[in-house]
């Protein structure tokens, strides 16, 4: 059996390796013939070029007669290019700019005219159809011929088996020469084109088509040699059916893209076509490996962007399926050290991708790193890594990968300026693993505490009294931090966008602080924690100081950045001393710092920068559920809002204050608006904790509804103010809504969910200064304030909007005193207070006086609007009495009822007869706001 592997891979080298050798014999004669033609190249330009201007025959001869030298093969070259170039400006001078010669010209031989130009001799065309006849034939004729030679290799194969007529070596044996006789017919044809295809432009099919053939029937032969026979064992099989694969990738470096594929195809089929009996990570990986670099190298010199996503397939695929069924912690190792290779050979060995850049900076910057395989490629080895570390459990190993990874990054990124986009991408990857990093289920006190009677790890900072299960995660948070930090500021040096350099060294060790204070401090506070943030702002500040003393057009933006780092840094040393909501005051203070700083240095990314970490304390203000939790006092009255909100406020507004002076409306109006934001909930949020004591408590009252109402209207005609409409656009959109916001509220809250009449309210014994007035009369007020008086910005249909909830909120309170004044605080619906007939008599009076109020007004204001409103309460009474008053009242209530009714119902008419015939005045405001 010895014997036969042994012929077996003479014969694998005989048809893999010789073809090779051939080919490179082949391109070395090939070389010299290329020096030869590029002679006789130069030969005919000179001959054209002396024919051109017009020598005579003698001096002719005398240059012919002068001694040959010896021409190599680059002078050679360079002299046919030269000969070339020169020789068709000379023909354009004598055509175009230089005159003819005279009959006297100086030439020895008395006037010779030059001759006339020889004719050029213009291209036959070709007949129609006769390129597609040819394509036909030459190329998809060609494919399909090596398909069938192909296919005639496994059929006879096939055949053999089933007639019994050949032995399983002596098939193996005839599949490898057949392989090799086609591979060497195909490096012949290469050598000798047909003369009548013109290679110049059009490509001969058949070398590649036969060395696709050749190989793929070398490797059949070798799988059948292992799988089907036994042949060869599972190492040899796999070295056979590898070395075959890589010999397709060196021979598409001369048969072009096809055969390219084969090898690719085949290489990564390779582990799945051989079987072993057991598994193991290192052979296969270690092939994955060189494989990818070869293909890699392929797709590098030829330039083949498709064969870079061919390429990511396969040398993902396998790793991604080793996870899903073979993967122990004993191949952490090997997978690490697979990954990170990949993410060098991606690195080093990439190619663009054709994908259409945006037009956003940002998004063009982010494009720019993942339109190259290098960015594809680093970016999914990230990926792969991010997967190990959640297998292996987060340990030290996983941490290292990922610091290997950094460093490798930002190695590539200051030696290859176009591979700068890998550092961020790296620093994203260590921030991911430290964010999906797990909490531990259970946390030991270290033995320092138990020895001092602690129970309880606590928040401690330090080795000697932090807990094991956190060790691991601190001290590789540490590492990475350092890491990033001082190759960040190194790499100022050599890199070439120092916004990348200086902002992974100021970024990163204050963000894997916050992680690390988050996940194992939980935002406590703890002097060593705030200790550290102090650390690190000095370390910043001197990194500052040391860009501070480079050259000015490269150290504006690292020195931005430093400053900004330094600061951040110091905010969170004192929010560390702070409890709950100081942690994003400290982010507010620090929004406010960097405005500072971009008012001294006024840099793109420091603005950016800004917004990022304005949006970060506007998610932690707006969305925070931690917030509920929340406790704390100011001088015993005002609760923690005051200054959890407060302060953010008015750093915000000072922020925007000196963007606006640096001439940057947009950032300016940003940080407005989230300034605003946070003055209105602030005071929304207190009036909530005076009222109900918690922001926890989810039962809302009429009072808690009421006076949210109440503040949302204020805070609206505050902003509706028409002088803000010139600076402050934004003010009156925001009024606006929170005037339809409030109507809301009103509708849902106050009419519907808590209306007195379904749900017990304590009311008040004094009539309109009580609950009532406060839930209804008071928002009418504030609704009329706003939509009557010209000051206020609205819309006409806001306004008539505005007047009819007033309307109707006077309506409800009217309804709902008169309710009140019959049962007092008992006055919500129930069997035992139903209406009696004084009370539903009492209605009628009341709306019916209602509707002769709105109509005196329309009549004193003229406004058609105030009539209209009037109609409707007057049609409402009407309907009440003959619907309702009719059946239920008895007596004298109904005759009173009706009587009633019809006495104002007849002056209403004689006062729209007498009055409202007069045409309306031309500066009403009510008019004004009616029409």
């Amino acid at each position: 059996m010895n014997g036969l592997i042994f012929t077996a891979l003479l014969l694998v080298a005989y048809v893999v390796v010789f073809p090779i050798v051939l080919a490179v014999r082949l391109g070395r004669a090939r070389g010299q013939l290329d020096t030869l033609t590029a002679e006789m190249a130069m030969l005919k330009a000179q001959v054209e070029r002396l024919k051109a201007s017009g020598l005579p025959p003698e001096a002719a001869g005398a240059s012919d007669q002068r001694p040959a030298t010896t021409v190599g093969p680059r002078e050679a070259a360079e002299a046919t290019r030269d000969a070339v170039v020169s020789a068709a400006p000379a023909t354009r001078s004598q055509t175009s700019d230089t005159p003819a010669p005279t009959p006297s010209a100086p030439w020895g031989g008395g006037g010779r005219s030059t001759p006339p130009p020889r004719p050029q001799k213009r291209p036959v065309p070709e007949p129609r159809g006769s390129w597609g006849l040819e394509r036909v034939a030459s190329n998809w004729m060609v494919w399909v011929g090596g398909l069938a030679l192909g296919l005639s290799v496994v059929f006879l194969f096939r055949y053999a088996i089933d007639q019994g007529w050949l032995t399983p070596l002596f098939r193996v044996v005839a599949g490898l020469v057949f392989g090799g006789v086609l591979l060497s017919v195909a490096e012949w044809t290469r050598t000798r084109p047909p003369k009548a295809l013109g290679t110049a432009i059009r490509a001969d099919f058949i070398p590649p088509v036969l060395t696709g053939t050749g190989l793929f029937a070398v490797f059949v032969s070798l799988f059948a040699a292992h799988a089907l026979y036994g042949l060869l064992g599972p190492a040899t099989g796999f070295v056979a059916l590898g070395l075959t694969a890589y010999a397709g990738l060196a021979l598409s470096l001369r048969h072009g893209f096809p055969v390219a594929m084969i090898g690719l195809v085949t290489g990564y089929l390779v582990p799945a076509l051989v079987t072993a009996p057991e598994a193991s990570a290192l052979p296969l990986f270690l092939y994955l490996l060189v494989l990818t670099a070869g293909c890699l190298a392929v797709m590098h010199w030829r330039k083949w962007w498709v064969f870079a996503y061919l390429t990511l397939a396969g040398a993902f695929l396998w790793p991604a399926l080793w996870m899903l069924s073979d993967w122990s912690p004993a191949d952490q190792g090997i997978l690490v050290g697979y990954a990170l290779g990949l993410a060098a050979l991606f690195a080093l060995l990439s190619t663009d991708l054709p994908v259409k850049m945006p037009d956003n900076p940002l998004w063009r910057y982010v494009a720019s790193m993942l339109t190259r395989s290098s960015g594809v490629g680093f970016a999914l080895s990230g990926l792969l890594l991010l997967w190990l570390a959640d297998a292996a459990g987060y340990d030290m190993v996983s941490f290292g990968a990922f610091g290997v990874f950094g460093a490798l990054a930002m190695g590539l990124g200051a030696r290859r300026d176009a591979l700068e986009g890998l550092v961020p991408m790296a620093a994203i990857a260590v921030l991911a693993v430290a964010l999906s990093w797990p909490s531990p289920m259970a946390v030991s006190p270290p033995e320092a505490l138990q020895a001092l009677g602690r129970d309880s790890g606590g928040t401690a900072l330090w080795r000697y009294v932090i807990p094991a299960e956190f060790t691991v995660f601190f001290r590789s948070l540490i590492g990475l931090g350092a890491l990033f930090g001082i190759g960040g500021f190194v790499g100022l040096r050599w890199g070439r966008s120092p916004v990348i350099w200086a902002g992974v060294a100021a970024a990163m060790p204050v963000l894997l602080f916050v992680i690390a204070y988050w996940r194992i401090a939980a935002f406590e506070v703890d002097l060593n924690w705030a200790a550290t943030a102090a650390v690190i702002a000095v370390l910043l500040f001197a990194g500052a100081m040391a860009v501070a003393r480079g050259d000015p057009p490269r150290r504006d933006v690292p020195l931005g950045l430093f400053a900004a780092g330094t600061t951040a840094a110091l905010s969170l040393a004192i929010a560390c001393l702070l409890r709950e909501a100081w942690l994003t005051v400290s982010l507010a203070v620090e929004v406010l710092a960097l405005a500072w700083i971009w008012s001294k240095l006024p840099l793109r990314e420091l603005r950016a920068l800004t917004l990022v970490l304005a949006s970060v304390v506007v998610l932690r203000l707006g969305l925070n559920a931690e917030l509920l939790d929340y406790t704390g006092t100011v001088f015993g009255t005002f609760h923690w809002v005051l200054y959890g909100y407060g302060l953010p406020a008015v750093a915000l507004w000072l922020a925007s204050r000196l963007f606006r002076a640096g001439g940057d409306d947009l950032t300016g109006t940003v940080l407005e608006i989230a300034a605003a934001g946070f003055a209105f909930l602030m005071v929304a949020l207190q009036l909530r904790l005076w009222g109900a004591g918690s922001l926890k408590e989810p039962r809302w009252t009429l009072f808690d509804i009421a006076v949210q109402i109440l503040w949302s209207l204020t805070a609206a005609a505050m902003l509706l103010r028409r002088e803000l409409l010139a600076r402050h656009g934004w003010a009156v959109k925001a009024g606006q809504g929170l005037v339809l916001l409030s109507m809301l509220m009103i509708v849902l809250g106050s009419v519907l969910a808590q209306s007195p009449l379904l749900v017990p309210q304590q009311i008040g014994s004094w009539p309109v200064v009580n609950l009532l007035g406060l839930a209804y009369l008071a928002p009418a007020a504030i609704l009329l304030l706003v939509s009557l008086r010209p000051g206020f910005v609205l819309t006409q249909a806001q306004r008539h909007l505005a007047l009819a909830m007033a309307g109707c909120l006077i309506f409800i309170d009217l309804t709902l005193e008169t309710r009140r004044a019959f049962w007092g605080e008992a006055m919500a619906w129930r069997a035992q207070t139903l209406p009696e007939n004084a009370e539903v008599y009492a209605y009628s009076v009341v709306w019916i006086l209602y509707a002769n109020a709105l109509l005196g007004l329309a009549i004193l204001f003229r406004a058609r609007l105030l009539r209209q409103a009037s109609m409707v309460v007057l049609v409402i009474a009407v309907a009440k009495v003959f619907l309702y008053d009719m059946s239920d009242l008895t007596g004298l209530y109904r005759v009173a009822s009706f009587l009633g009714l019809g006495v104002v119902l007849i002056a209403i008419a004689r006062i729209y007869q007498r009055f409202t015939q007069v045409a309306p005045s031309a500066d009403d405001p009510v008019r004004d706001a009616s029409a």
